[in-house]
């Protein structure tokens, strides 16, 4: 298969309630927060490519099913479909390398945090169910990127044939259930609704690589509503 174009998706992740990415604790200070959120080495706060990647595909999953090898249905043994042949296993990448059997579609990017924010402190506890008091030791302090953080995501989809008109409505499905569920961790306890909004996307022939030029943008998509109605005007899928 031949790559046809490169559809560039950007925009951004308004978060709505507290977010909970985890990140690892270096050192256990004293009166230190028990569950960090996910730093890079610059200490910039940012929403890792493979959660987003990961949690689209899981409802996709979840809603399609999952096959194995041999593409029989399995159960939700929590790791991806191995079929590689049906459209989640094509826009995403087969779990199995056996599988392969066209390019994977789709790379997300680790989504950076707009501008600056003081994260927050949320204290949670565990409860003795017989006595209705705190247990000990059951006190936990999570941070969180509190309600109105904006993150800049960028996703590119690799167009290689006229079918992926149909792959990548499946993907807008997949940001459709991610805003109707949770990004992160404690999703059951509020944690983590999300919401797409300001996107745009840049379409890229291979002409364009091989040659130069201009490449086509559509713009001033406000919600995933918005971005579907417009697949029509992209030239390498239709």
């Amino acid at each position: 298969m031949n790559l046809e174009a490169k559809l560039i998706l950007r925009g951004k992740i308004e978060i709505k309630t507290g977010l909970h990415i985890g990140g690892s604790k270096e050192t256990l200070d004293i009166g230190g927060m028990d569950n960090p959120i996910i730093r890079d080495k610059g200490g910039r706060i940012y929403i890792p490519g493979s959660s987003l990647k990961g949690k689209i595909r899981n409802l996709l999953e979840n809603v399609d099913g999952r096959k194995d090898e041999n593409g029989s249905p399995k159960q939700n043994d929590g790791k991806p479909c191995e079929c590689g042949k049906c459209n989640i296993c094509k826009i995403f990448g087969p779990h199995s390398s056996k599988t392969i059997s066209e390019p994977v579609r789709i790379i997300i990017r680790d989504a950076y945090l707009e501008g600056e924010t003081d994260t927050e402190e949320k204290t949670e506890n565990v409860i003795d169910r017989v006595k209705g008091t705190t247990l000990r030791g059951g006190l936990r302090q999570i941070e969180r990127i509190p309600v109105g953080s904006i993150f800049n995501f960028e996703v590119v989809y690799n167009v290689y044939s006229e079918k992926d008109k149909t792959l990548i409505k499946k993907f807008i499905e997949g940001m459709k259930l991610l805003e109707d569920d949770y990004l992160g961790g404690s999703g059951s306890r509020g944690y983590g609704k999300i919401e797409f909004r300001e996107m745009d996307i840049t379409e890229k022939t291979k002409e364009f690589y091989e040659k130069g030029g201009e490449s086509e943008k559509i713009g001033d998509l406000n919600n995933i509503k918005e971005l579907e109605a417009n697949l029509d005007k992209l030239k390498c899928i239709n």
